[in-house]
């Protein structure tokens, strides 16, 4: 049983691959799914953490909002779409990593002093 629990996310993963194998679903669609489900499970959680406590986790918003361009800079790419869009998608997950360094690292300092 430990055995399962250590692996659970490994073992998971290979069930949903053979699922696609089997279902010759394509990747890319079924990729791009699984990024849509990640941004709509961060946006239920921010607005779960919203109603709990009457404030919004900027780490929720940055992180769906990192998500959701991961996934149209996999639809671009899929797509062909032209390179000065795939550049703008690179470029804003980049500032929106920055955010979230900033979100973690500053907001958490601050509340100590």
């Amino acid at each position: 049983m430990g055995f399962i629990k250590d692996y659970a996310e490994i073992i998971l993963a290979v069930i949903v691959f053979c699922f696609i194998l089997v279902m010759k679903c394509d990747f890319y669609y079924v990729l791009a799914l699984l990024l849509e489900l990640m941004v709509i499970i961060e946006v239920v959680q921010m607005l779960f953490v919203f109603f709990k406590k009457q404030r919004i986790k900027i780490r929720f918003m940055v992180d769906a909002s990192i998500i959701f361009f991961i996934r149209e800079l996999l639809i671009s790419t899929t797509i062909h779409k032209p390179l000065d869009e795939i550049l703008l998608y690179v470029g804003l997950i980049g500032v929106f990593f920055f955010f979230r360094y900033l979100a973690l690292n500053v907001t958490y300092c601050n509340s100590e002093t």
